[in-house]
Protein backbone atom coordinates (compact mmCIF):
# COMPACT_ATOMS: atom_id res chain seq x y z
CA UNK A 1 0.00 0.00 0.00
CA UNK A 2 1.72 3.27 -1.24
CA UNK A 3 1.03 5.87 1.38
CA UNK A 4 0.77 9.65 0.80
CA UNK A 5 2.00 12.95 2.57
CA UNK A 6 -0.40 14.59 2.89
CA UNK A 7 -0.24 18.16 1.23
CA UNK A 8 3.53 17.63 0.68
CA UNK A 9 3.87 18.86 4.42
CA UNK A 10 7.54 18.95 4.46
CA UNK A 11 8.08 15.58 5.93
CA UNK A 12 9.37 13.65 3.96
CA UNK A 13 8.67 10.69 1.66
CA UNK A 14 7.29 8.13 3.66
CA UNK A 15 9.38 5.01 4.41
CA UNK A 16 8.02 1.70 3.84
CA UNK A 17 7.46 -1.23 5.08
CA UNK A 18 7.78 -4.62 5.18
CA UNK A 19 5.24 -6.12 1.93
CA UNK A 20 5.02 -2.06 0.99
CA UNK A 21 6.42 -0.48 -2.08
CA UNK A 22 8.76 2.83 -1.37
CA UNK A 23 6.08 5.47 -2.53
CA UNK A 24 7.04 8.39 -4.35
CA UNK A 25 7.41 12.09 -3.50
CA UNK A 26 3.61 14.12 -4.24
CA UNK A 27 5.47 16.65 -5.93
CA UNK A 28 7.06 13.50 -8.68
CA UNK A 29 3.63 12.39 -9.22
CA UNK A 30 0.83 15.21 -9.10
CA UNK A 31 -1.38 13.28 -11.08
CA UNK A 32 -0.93 9.72 -9.67
CA UNK A 33 -3.12 7.75 -7.15
CA UNK A 34 -2.03 8.91 -3.66
CA UNK A 35 -2.69 5.87 -1.35
CA UNK A 36 -3.94 4.15 -4.34
CA UNK A 37 -3.22 0.01 -3.98
CA UNK A 38 -0.03 -1.18 -5.89
CA UNK A 39 -0.51 -3.22 -9.26
CA UNK A 40 -1.53 -6.49 -8.76
CA UNK A 41 -4.32 -8.63 -8.05
CA UNK A 42 -7.66 -6.66 -7.73
CA UNK A 43 -10.07 -9.06 -5.85
CA UNK A 44 -13.69 -8.70 -5.54
CA UNK A 45 -15.03 -9.80 -1.78
CA UNK A 46 -16.93 -12.77 -2.49
CA UNK A 47 -16.35 -13.28 -6.14
CA UNK A 48 -13.49 -15.98 -5.29
CA UNK A 49 -11.73 -14.32 -8.88
CA UNK A 50 -8.69 -12.25 -9.38
CA UNK A 51 -7.75 -9.98 -11.73
CA UNK A 52 -4.43 -10.88 -12.32
CA UNK A 53 -4.38 -10.94 -16.14
CA UNK A 54 -5.36 -14.71 -16.84
CA UNK A 55 -7.98 -15.57 -19.17
CA UNK A 56 -10.82 -13.16 -17.41
CA UNK A 57 -9.20 -10.72 -19.23
CA UNK A 58 -7.74 -12.00 -21.87
CA UNK A 59 -4.50 -10.03 -21.73
CA UNK A 60 -2.28 -12.49 -19.16
CA UNK A 61 -0.97 -16.13 -19.80
CA UNK A 62 -4.30 -17.94 -20.47
CA UNK A 63 -2.88 -19.60 -23.76
CA UNK A 64 0.10 -21.34 -21.58
CA UNK A 65 -1.97 -22.25 -18.27
CA UNK A 66 -4.67 -25.12 -18.76
CA UNK A 67 -7.61 -24.76 -17.46
CA UNK A 68 -8.32 -25.67 -13.60
CA UNK A 69 -10.28 -29.14 -13.23
CA UNK A 70 -12.89 -27.78 -11.52
CA UNK A 71 -13.57 -25.01 -14.45
CA UNK A 72 -13.19 -27.87 -17.06
CA UNK A 73 -15.82 -29.69 -15.69
CA UNK A 74 -18.35 -27.14 -15.12
CA UNK A 75 -18.07 -25.70 -18.31
CA UNK A 76 -19.09 -28.84 -20.04
CA UNK A 77 -21.22 -29.68 -17.22
CA UNK A 78 -23.36 -26.28 -16.78
CA UNK A 79 -25.23 -26.95 -20.31
CA UNK A 80 -26.03 -30.96 -19.87
CA UNK A 81 -27.54 -30.24 -16.70
CA UNK A 82 -29.10 -27.19 -17.74
CA UNK A 83 -30.58 -29.99 -20.77
CA UNK A 84 -31.65 -32.65 -18.34
CA UNK A 85 -33.35 -30.43 -15.69
CA UNK A 86 -35.40 -28.86 -18.63
CA UNK A 87 -36.47 -32.49 -20.28
CA UNK A 88 -37.38 -33.72 -16.68
CA UNK A 89 -39.65 -30.59 -16.31
CA UNK A 90 -41.06 -30.47 -19.86
CA UNK A 91 -41.75 -33.89 -20.06
CA UNK A 92 -43.37 -34.29 -15.87
CA UNK A 93 -47.09 -34.24 -14.91
CA UNK A 94 -46.77 -30.42 -13.59
CA UNK A 95 -48.10 -27.27 -14.08
CA UNK A 96 -44.96 -25.66 -14.96
CA UNK A 97 -45.39 -23.79 -18.52
CA UNK A 98 -42.57 -24.38 -21.24
CA UNK A 99 -41.08 -20.93 -19.84
CA UNK A 100 -40.93 -21.66 -16.15
CA UNK A 101 -39.14 -24.70 -17.79
CA UNK A 102 -36.52 -22.30 -19.35
CA UNK A 103 -35.92 -20.69 -16.98
CA UNK A 104 -34.90 -23.24 -14.80
CA UNK A 105 -32.79 -25.22 -16.83
CA UNK A 106 -30.48 -21.55 -17.50
CA UNK A 107 -30.65 -21.07 -13.10
CA UNK A 108 -28.98 -24.43 -13.25
CA UNK A 109 -26.59 -23.57 -15.90
CA UNK A 110 -26.03 -20.28 -14.69
CA UNK A 111 -25.43 -21.61 -11.04
CA UNK A 112 -23.18 -24.71 -12.38
CA UNK A 113 -20.84 -21.78 -14.39
CA UNK A 114 -20.90 -19.63 -11.20
CA UNK A 115 -19.81 -21.66 -8.60
CA UNK A 116 -17.35 -23.36 -10.31
CA UNK A 117 -15.88 -19.84 -12.05
CA UNK A 118 -15.88 -21.61 -15.58
CA UNK A 119 -16.06 -18.83 -17.07
CA UNK A 120 -16.08 -15.09 -15.72
CA UNK A 121 -18.66 -14.19 -13.20
CA UNK A 122 -20.05 -11.10 -15.14
CA UNK A 123 -20.24 -13.45 -18.79
CA UNK A 124 -22.85 -15.72 -17.63
CA UNK A 125 -24.55 -12.91 -15.64
CA UNK A 126 -25.07 -12.04 -19.53
CA UNK A 127 -26.73 -15.62 -19.60
CA UNK A 128 -30.70 -14.26 -19.53
CA UNK A 129 -30.43 -11.41 -22.36
CA UNK A 130 -29.26 -14.00 -24.62
CA UNK A 131 -31.76 -16.61 -23.42
CA UNK A 132 -34.66 -15.52 -21.87
CA UNK A 133 -35.94 -13.45 -25.32
CA UNK A 134 -34.83 -16.36 -27.67
CA UNK A 135 -36.84 -19.09 -26.28
CA UNK A 136 -40.38 -16.61 -25.56
CA UNK A 137 -39.15 -16.26 -21.50
CA UNK A 138 -39.71 -12.20 -21.86
CA UNK A 139 -38.92 -9.53 -24.41
CA UNK A 140 -35.00 -8.57 -24.15
CA UNK A 141 -36.45 -5.18 -22.91
CA UNK A 142 -38.08 -6.76 -19.44
CA UNK A 143 -35.05 -9.00 -19.46
CA UNK A 144 -32.69 -6.38 -19.57
CA UNK A 145 -34.10 -4.59 -17.33
CA UNK A 146 -32.97 -5.68 -13.79
CA UNK A 147 -29.36 -4.48 -15.37
CA UNK A 148 -30.53 -1.09 -14.56
CA UNK A 149 -31.79 -1.47 -10.97
CA UNK A 150 -31.46 1.17 -8.71
CA UNK A 151 -29.57 -1.07 -6.67
CA UNK A 152 -26.32 -1.14 -9.24
CA UNK A 153 -26.42 2.64 -9.21
CA UNK A 154 -26.26 2.46 -5.24
CA UNK A 155 -23.12 0.23 -5.32
CA UNK A 156 -21.52 2.21 -8.38
CA UNK A 157 -21.91 5.03 -6.40
CA UNK A 158 -20.41 3.03 -3.19
CA UNK A 159 -17.51 1.68 -5.48
CA UNK A 160 -16.39 5.28 -6.77
CA UNK A 161 -16.61 6.99 -3.01
CA UNK A 162 -14.49 3.86 -1.31
CA UNK A 163 -11.74 3.89 -4.68
CA UNK A 164 -11.44 7.85 -3.89
CA UNK A 165 -10.98 6.85 -0.09
CA UNK A 166 -8.33 4.60 -1.12
CA UNK A 167 -6.67 7.40 -3.90
CA UNK A 168 -6.09 9.19 -0.81
CA UNK A 169 -4.93 6.77 1.62
CA UNK A 170 -7.68 8.19 4.09
CA UNK A 171 -8.69 4.55 4.91
CA UNK A 172 -5.09 3.60 6.18
CA UNK A 173 -4.88 6.64 8.41
CA UNK A 174 -7.91 5.58 10.02
CA UNK A 175 -6.88 2.15 10.45
CA UNK A 176 -3.41 3.07 12.22
CA UNK A 177 -5.39 5.48 14.43
CA UNK A 178 -7.77 2.48 15.33
CA UNK A 179 -5.05 0.05 16.02
CA UNK A 180 -3.39 3.03 18.36
CA UNK A 181 -6.61 3.74 20.33
CA UNK A 182 -7.31 0.18 21.31
CA UNK A 183 -3.70 -0.18 22.23
CA UNK A 184 -0.55 -2.45 21.13
CA UNK A 185 -0.19 -5.43 23.73
CA UNK A 186 -0.61 -8.59 21.22
CA UNK A 187 -4.21 -9.75 22.79
CA UNK A 188 -5.00 -5.80 22.11
CA UNK A 189 -3.20 -5.25 18.87
CA UNK A 190 -4.78 -8.09 17.78
CA UNK A 191 -8.38 -6.43 18.69
CA UNK A 192 -7.31 -3.55 16.77
CA UNK A 193 -6.45 -4.98 13.83
CA UNK A 194 -9.62 -6.94 13.67
CA UNK A 195 -11.36 -4.32 14.72
CA UNK A 196 -9.66 -1.65 12.10
CA UNK A 197 -10.24 -4.28 9.13
CA UNK A 198 -14.20 -4.71 10.22
CA UNK A 199 -14.86 -0.92 10.58
CA UNK A 200 -13.26 -0.23 6.96
CA UNK A 201 -14.58 -3.61 5.32
CA UNK A 202 -18.24 -1.63 6.03
CA UNK A 203 -17.83 0.78 3.34
CA UNK A 204 -14.62 -0.19 1.33
CA UNK A 205 -13.87 -4.10 -0.25
CA UNK A 206 -12.98 -6.31 1.72
CA UNK A 207 -10.31 -7.56 -0.25
CA UNK A 208 -9.04 -4.28 -0.64
CA UNK A 209 -9.10 -3.87 2.72
CA UNK A 210 -6.95 -7.25 3.60
CA UNK A 211 -4.43 -6.21 1.59
CA UNK A 212 -4.18 -2.85 3.06
CA UNK A 213 -3.75 -4.22 6.66
CA UNK A 214 -1.81 -7.34 5.70
CA UNK A 215 1.70 -4.94 4.91
CA UNK A 216 1.03 -3.39 8.19
CA UNK A 217 0.40 -6.50 9.97
CA UNK A 218 3.81 -7.72 8.72
CA UNK A 219 5.41 -4.70 9.71
CA UNK A 220 4.45 -5.83 13.57
CA UNK A 221 6.35 -9.28 12.66
CA UNK A 222 9.34 -8.20 11.69
CA UNK A 223 9.35 -5.92 14.86
CA UNK A 224 9.44 -8.78 16.58
CA UNK A 225 11.67 -10.97 14.40
CA UNK A 226 14.06 -8.75 13.62
CA UNK A 227 18.03 -9.70 15.40
CA UNK A 228 17.63 -13.48 14.84
CA UNK A 229 14.46 -14.00 17.20
CA UNK A 230 11.97 -16.43 16.54
CA UNK A 231 8.15 -14.99 16.30
CA UNK A 232 5.89 -16.25 18.24
CA UNK A 233 3.62 -18.32 15.85
CA UNK A 234 0.67 -18.26 17.85
CA UNK A 235 0.42 -14.38 17.84
CA UNK A 236 1.48 -14.62 13.81
CA UNK A 237 -1.22 -16.55 12.84
CA UNK A 238 -3.87 -14.97 15.47
CA UNK A 239 -2.64 -11.56 13.59
CA UNK A 240 -2.60 -13.05 9.88
CA UNK A 241 -6.18 -15.00 10.70
CA UNK A 242 -7.85 -11.79 12.90
CA UNK A 243 -7.35 -9.85 9.46
CA UNK A 244 -8.61 -12.09 7.48
CA UNK A 245 -11.84 -12.84 9.30
CA UNK A 246 -12.34 -9.15 10.58
CA UNK A 247 -12.86 -8.37 6.66
CA UNK A 248 -15.34 -11.21 6.43
CA UNK A 249 -17.08 -10.34 9.23
CA UNK A 250 -17.96 -7.03 8.55
CA UNK A 251 -19.93 -8.80 5.27
CA UNK A 252 -23.12 -8.22 7.24
CA UNK A 253 -23.04 -4.42 8.69
CA UNK A 254 -23.80 -2.61 5.62
CA UNK A 255 -26.02 -2.96 2.33
CA UNK A 256 -22.61 -1.70 0.79
CA UNK A 257 -20.35 -4.41 2.67
CA UNK A 258 -20.67 -6.70 -0.11
CA UNK A 259 -22.51 -7.52 -3.32
CA UNK A 260 -25.13 -10.00 -1.59
CA UNK A 261 -26.72 -7.89 0.64
CA UNK A 262 -27.04 -5.09 -2.08
CA UNK A 263 -28.59 -8.35 -4.51
CA UNK A 264 -30.69 -8.97 -1.63
CA UNK A 265 -32.44 -5.97 -0.79
CA UNK A 266 -33.13 -5.13 -4.73
CA UNK A 267 -34.25 -8.97 -5.05
CA UNK A 268 -36.84 -7.97 -2.44
CA UNK A 269 -37.88 -5.02 -3.35
CA UNK A 270 -38.75 -5.68 -6.92
CA UNK A 271 -39.95 -9.07 -6.76
CA UNK A 272 -42.03 -9.06 -3.15
CA UNK A 273 -42.38 -5.04 -2.93
CA UNK A 274 -40.64 -5.63 0.60
CA UNK A 275 -38.57 -2.28 1.22
CA UNK A 276 -35.33 -2.31 3.17
CA UNK A 277 -33.93 0.84 4.07
CA UNK A 278 -30.00 1.14 4.93
CA UNK A 279 -30.67 2.08 8.53
CA UNK A 280 -32.71 -0.94 8.87
CA UNK A 281 -30.17 -3.76 7.33
CA UNK A 282 -27.40 -1.56 9.87
CA UNK A 283 -29.87 -2.24 12.67
CA UNK A 284 -29.58 -6.04 12.56
CA UNK A 285 -26.17 -6.69 10.21
CA UNK A 286 -24.24 -3.93 12.52
CA UNK A 287 -24.94 -5.79 15.72
CA UNK A 288 -24.41 -9.32 14.15
CA UNK A 289 -20.61 -8.55 12.98
CA UNK A 290 -19.64 -6.58 16.02
CA UNK A 291 -20.52 -9.18 18.15
CA UNK A 292 -19.23 -11.83 16.05
CA UNK A 293 -15.89 -9.47 16.09
CA UNK A 294 -15.79 -9.81 19.69
CA UNK A 295 -16.27 -13.46 20.12
CA UNK A 296 -14.13 -14.57 17.13
CA UNK A 297 -11.35 -12.44 19.00
CA UNK A 298 -11.97 -13.84 23.11
CA UNK A 299 -11.91 -17.79 21.38
CA UNK A 300 -9.05 -16.52 18.73
CA UNK A 301 -6.62 -14.89 21.41
CA UNK A 302 -7.84 -17.18 24.40
CA UNK A 303 -8.16 -20.43 22.77
CA UNK A 304 -7.24 -21.16 19.67
CA UNK A 305 -4.21 -19.39 19.67
CA UNK A 306 -3.44 -17.77 22.52
CA UNK A 307 -0.06 -15.02 22.22
CA UNK A 308 2.71 -16.40 24.08
CA UNK A 309 4.43 -13.06 24.32
CA UNK A 310 3.06 -10.48 26.89
CA UNK A 311 4.54 -7.34 24.84
CA UNK A 312 5.62 -6.28 21.21
CA UNK A 313 8.78 -3.69 22.14
CA UNK A 314 8.63 -0.64 19.98
CA UNK A 315 4.97 -1.97 18.42
CA UNK A 316 3.34 1.41 19.43
CA UNK A 317 6.57 3.17 18.32
CA UNK A 318 5.88 1.45 14.74
CA UNK A 319 2.48 2.59 14.45
CA UNK A 320 3.04 6.46 15.62
CA UNK A 321 5.93 6.20 13.00
CA UNK A 322 3.77 5.14 10.55
CA UNK A 323 0.98 7.65 11.46
CA UNK A 324 3.99 10.49 11.42
CA UNK A 325 5.01 9.22 7.53
CA UNK A 326 1.55 10.20 6.68
CA UNK A 327 2.09 13.71 7.84
CA UNK A 328 -1.08 16.09 8.47
CA UNK A 329 -4.21 14.97 6.55
CA UNK A 330 -3.85 16.59 3.06
CA UNK A 331 -6.40 18.74 1.36
CA UNK A 332 -7.77 15.26 -0.31
CA UNK A 333 -8.15 13.61 3.12
CA UNK A 334 -10.06 15.81 4.39
CA UNK A 335 -12.48 16.34 1.34
CA UNK A 336 -13.09 12.60 0.72
CA UNK A 337 -13.55 12.32 4.85
CA UNK A 338 -16.16 14.85 4.67
CA UNK A 339 -18.40 13.58 2.04
CA UNK A 340 -18.12 9.84 3.01
CA UNK A 341 -19.65 11.45 6.27
CA UNK A 342 -22.03 13.08 4.58
CA UNK A 343 -22.83 10.07 2.42
CA UNK A 344 -23.54 8.07 5.40
CA UNK A 345 -25.36 9.71 7.52
CA UNK A 346 -27.32 10.49 4.58
CA UNK A 347 -27.90 6.97 3.84
CA UNK A 348 -29.25 6.38 7.34
CA UNK A 349 -31.01 9.37 8.11
CA UNK A 350 -33.19 10.80 4.74
CA UNK A 351 -35.81 8.10 4.78
CA UNK A 352 -36.20 9.04 8.92
CA UNK A 353 -36.22 12.73 7.82
CA UNK A 354 -38.43 12.17 4.93
CA UNK A 355 -41.22 10.60 7.33
CA UNK A 356 -41.30 12.94 10.00
CA UNK A 357 -44.66 15.10 9.66
CA UNK A 358 -42.86 18.93 10.18
CA UNK A 359 -40.08 18.11 7.86
CA UNK A 360 -41.91 15.91 5.50
CA UNK A 361 -44.61 19.63 4.69
CA UNK A 362 -41.44 21.41 4.59
CA UNK A 363 -39.58 19.28 2.25
CA UNK A 364 -41.17 17.08 0.59
CA UNK A 365 -38.57 16.45 -1.83
CA UNK A 366 -37.07 14.17 0.97
CA UNK A 367 -39.09 11.67 0.16
CA UNK A 368 -38.32 11.29 -3.55
CA UNK A 369 -34.52 10.65 -2.29
CA UNK A 370 -33.13 7.90 -3.21
CA UNK A 371 -30.11 5.72 -1.63
CA UNK A 372 -29.01 4.97 -4.99
CA UNK A 373 -29.61 8.68 -5.78
CA UNK A 374 -27.27 9.90 -2.79
CA UNK A 375 -24.78 7.15 -3.89
CA UNK A 376 -24.24 8.56 -7.25
CA UNK A 377 -24.43 12.01 -6.09
CA UNK A 378 -21.74 11.00 -4.07
CA UNK A 379 -19.32 9.61 -7.10
CA UNK A 380 -20.14 13.06 -8.86
CA UNK A 381 -18.82 14.69 -6.37
CA UNK A 382 -16.00 12.69 -6.39
CA UNK A 383 -15.19 14.21 -9.79
CA UNK A 384 -15.97 17.97 -9.40
CA UNK A 385 -14.66 18.27 -5.96
CA UNK A 386 -11.23 20.24 -6.59
CA UNK A 387 -8.13 18.92 -4.40
CA UNK A 388 -5.80 21.31 -6.08
CA UNK A 389 -7.82 23.97 -8.29
CA UNK A 390 -4.99 25.23 -10.12
CA UNK A 391 -3.87 22.01 -11.22
CA UNK A 392 -7.47 20.85 -12.40
CA UNK A 393 -6.87 17.86 -10.04
CA UNK A 394 -10.04 16.29 -8.14
CA UNK A 395 -10.74 13.90 -5.89
CA UNK A 396 -11.22 11.43 -8.46
CA UNK A 397 -9.66 10.62 -12.32
CA UNK A 398 -11.70 9.01 -14.71
CA UNK A 399 -8.66 6.94 -15.28
CA UNK A 400 -9.63 5.71 -11.72
CA UNK A 401 -12.89 4.41 -12.88
CA UNK A 402 -11.43 1.61 -14.10
CA UNK A 403 -10.72 -0.08 -10.95
CA UNK A 404 -14.49 -0.12 -10.44
CA UNK A 405 -15.33 -3.96 -10.13
CA UNK A 406 -17.58 -3.06 -13.22
CA UNK A 407 -18.02 -6.98 -13.92
CA UNK A 408 -19.69 -7.28 -10.13
CA UNK A 409 -22.18 -4.70 -11.13
CA UNK A 410 -23.08 -6.55 -14.40
CA UNK A 411 -23.33 -10.04 -11.41
CA UNK A 412 -25.77 -8.08 -10.04
CA UNK A 413 -27.94 -7.49 -13.14
CA UNK A 414 -27.68 -10.82 -14.36
CA UNK A 415 -28.89 -11.85 -10.49
CA UNK A 416 -31.78 -9.79 -10.49
CA UNK A 417 -32.85 -10.68 -14.09
CA UNK A 418 -33.19 -14.31 -13.42
CA UNK A 419 -34.75 -14.39 -9.90
CA UNK A 420 -37.15 -12.01 -11.62
CA UNK A 421 -37.90 -14.43 -14.17
CA UNK A 422 -37.81 -17.13 -11.71
CA UNK A 423 -41.24 -15.60 -10.12
CA UNK A 424 -42.38 -14.38 -13.30
CA UNK A 425 -42.65 -17.66 -14.90
CA UNK A 426 -44.07 -19.37 -11.59
CA UNK A 427 -41.38 -21.41 -11.08
CA UNK A 428 -40.92 -19.44 -7.25
CA UNK A 429 -44.40 -20.67 -6.62
CA UNK A 430 -44.31 -24.12 -8.06
CA UNK A 431 -40.80 -25.06 -5.76
CA UNK A 432 -42.77 -23.44 -2.54
CA UNK A 433 -45.56 -25.77 -3.20
CA UNK A 434 -43.62 -28.70 -3.35
CA UNK A 435 -42.20 -28.03 0.14
CA UNK A 436 -44.90 -27.55 1.52
CA UNK A 437 -45.10 -30.81 3.14
CA UNK A 438 -42.91 -29.75 5.53
CA UNK A 439 -44.60 -27.29 7.17
CA UNK A 440 -45.54 -28.74 10.48
CA UNK A 441 -41.36 -28.76 11.00
CA UNK A 442 -40.64 -26.63 13.43
CA UNK A 443 -39.54 -22.86 12.22
CA UNK A 444 -36.47 -22.93 14.18
CA UNK A 445 -35.36 -26.09 12.67
CA UNK A 446 -35.70 -24.81 9.21
CA UNK A 447 -33.77 -21.72 9.56
CA UNK A 448 -31.03 -23.70 11.20
CA UNK A 449 -30.95 -26.42 8.46
CA UNK A 450 -31.03 -23.63 5.81
CA UNK A 451 -27.52 -21.64 8.19
CA UNK A 452 -25.90 -25.00 7.90
CA UNK A 453 -26.57 -25.87 4.53
CA UNK A 454 -25.71 -22.13 3.14
CA UNK A 455 -22.17 -22.20 5.59
CA UNK A 456 -21.43 -25.31 3.96
CA UNK A 457 -21.71 -24.30 0.50
CA UNK A 458 -20.45 -20.90 0.68
CA UNK A 459 -16.62 -22.31 2.15
CA UNK A 460 -16.57 -24.14 -1.50
CA UNK A 461 -17.76 -21.38 -3.88
CA UNK A 462 -18.43 -17.98 -3.97
CA UNK A 463 -20.62 -15.81 -1.72
CA UNK A 464 -21.87 -13.76 -4.16
CA UNK A 465 -22.93 -16.57 -6.60
CA UNK A 466 -24.63 -18.48 -3.73
CA UNK A 467 -26.50 -15.49 -3.17
CA UNK A 468 -27.63 -15.28 -6.22
CA UNK A 469 -28.81 -18.52 -6.80
CA UNK A 470 -30.14 -19.71 -3.60
CA UNK A 471 -32.19 -16.48 -2.68
CA UNK A 472 -34.65 -16.70 -5.17
CA UNK A 473 -35.20 -20.42 -4.43
CA UNK A 474 -34.97 -19.81 -0.59
CA UNK A 475 -37.83 -16.80 -0.84
CA UNK A 476 -40.08 -19.79 -3.17
CA UNK A 477 -39.72 -22.22 0.09
CA UNK A 478 -40.32 -19.65 3.11
CA UNK A 479 -43.64 -19.06 0.88
CA UNK A 480 -44.49 -22.38 0.74
CA UNK A 481 -43.89 -23.07 4.17
CA UNK A 482 -46.15 -20.16 4.59
CA UNK A 483 -43.28 -17.60 6.33
CA UNK A 484 -42.55 -14.73 5.97
CA UNK A 485 -40.16 -14.73 2.47
CA UNK A 486 -37.74 -12.32 3.95
CA UNK A 487 -37.23 -15.39 6.83
CA UNK A 488 -35.33 -17.66 4.51
CA UNK A 489 -33.48 -15.33 2.46
CA UNK A 490 -31.77 -12.95 5.62
CA UNK A 491 -30.87 -16.49 6.56
CA UNK A 492 -29.18 -17.39 3.46
CA UNK A 493 -27.62 -13.91 3.28
CA UNK A 494 -25.95 -13.68 6.78
CA UNK A 495 -24.62 -17.26 6.60
CA UNK A 496 -23.12 -16.64 3.04
CA UNK A 497 -21.33 -14.21 4.40
CA UNK A 498 -19.54 -16.40 7.02
CA UNK A 499 -16.94 -18.52 5.80
CA UNK A 500 -13.54 -18.91 7.39
CA UNK A 501 -12.24 -22.54 6.69
CA UNK A 502 -10.89 -22.57 3.30
CA UNK A 503 -8.70 -20.12 1.49
CA UNK A 504 -11.55 -20.76 -1.73
CA UNK A 505 -13.91 -19.16 0.21
CA UNK A 506 -13.08 -15.30 0.40
CA UNK A 507 -10.42 -13.57 -0.91
CA UNK A 508 -9.18 -12.34 2.52
CA UNK A 509 -8.80 -16.19 3.54
CA UNK A 510 -6.57 -16.51 0.53
CA UNK A 511 -4.59 -13.25 1.43
CA UNK A 512 -4.09 -14.46 4.99
CA UNK A 513 -2.65 -17.78 3.69
CA UNK A 514 -0.36 -15.69 0.95
CA UNK A 515 1.30 -13.98 3.94
CA UNK A 516 3.15 -16.99 4.48
CA UNK A 517 2.44 -17.36 8.11
CA UNK A 518 -0.47 -19.45 8.09
CA UNK A 519 -1.13 -22.83 6.90
CA UNK A 520 -4.29 -24.64 5.46
CA UNK A 521 -4.34 -26.80 8.61
CA UNK A 522 -4.09 -23.45 10.85
CA UNK A 523 -7.35 -21.75 9.15
CA UNK A 524 -9.15 -24.71 9.24
CA UNK A 525 -8.71 -25.22 13.39
CA UNK A 526 -9.67 -21.16 13.59
CA UNK A 527 -12.24 -21.35 11.24
CA UNK A 528 -14.22 -24.21 12.07
CA UNK A 529 -14.88 -22.86 16.17
CA UNK A 530 -15.94 -19.79 14.24
CA UNK A 531 -18.10 -21.74 11.88
CA UNK A 532 -19.76 -23.11 14.77
CA UNK A 533 -20.73 -19.91 16.27
CA UNK A 534 -22.04 -18.95 12.89
CA UNK A 535 -24.43 -21.47 13.14
CA UNK A 536 -25.56 -20.77 16.52
CA UNK A 537 -25.68 -16.14 15.80
CA UNK A 538 -27.39 -16.64 12.80
CA UNK A 539 -30.52 -18.19 13.59
CA UNK A 540 -30.13 -16.18 16.91
CA UNK A 541 -29.88 -13.12 15.00
CA UNK A 542 -33.25 -13.75 12.68
CA UNK A 543 -35.03 -14.26 15.63
CA UNK A 544 -34.48 -11.37 17.48
CA UNK A 545 -32.51 -8.63 15.35
CA UNK A 546 -34.56 -9.07 11.81
CA UNK A 547 -37.83 -10.38 13.75
CA UNK A 548 -37.76 -6.65 15.71
CA UNK A 549 -36.75 -4.52 12.94
CA UNK A 550 -37.97 -6.17 9.90
CA UNK A 551 -40.77 -8.13 11.72
CA UNK A 552 -40.48 -10.87 10.40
Amino acid sequence: MARQNGRGSGRGTPSPVPGEAAPQAPDERPEASPGALPAGPTLEAGTGTTDTGTAETGTGTAETERMPLRRAIGLGLGPVLGLVVFALLAGGRNELTTSACVVAAVTVLMAVWWMTEAVPFAVTALLPIALYPVFGVADVTTVAAPYASDIVFLFLGGFVLALAMQRWGLHRRVALRIVLAVGTRPTRLIGGFMLATALISMWVSSTATAMMMLPMGLSILALLGKDGVEIDRNFSVCLMLGIAYGATMSTTATIVATPGNAFVVAYMSQTHGIEITFAQWMLVGTPLSMLFLVIAWFLLTRFVFPPRITEIPGGEDLVRSQLRDLGRMGRGERIIATLFTATALSWVFVPFLANWAPLAELAPWLGRVSEAGIAIVAAIACFVLPVRARRGQMLMRWEDAADVPWGILLMFGGGLSMSAMITHTGLSDWLGGHVAFLSGVPVVVTVVVVAVLILVLTELTSTTATIATYVPVMAGISAGLGHDPLLLVMTTVFAAGFAFMLPIATPPNAIAIASGHVTIGQMLRGGVWLNLVAMALVPLAIFTLASWVLGL
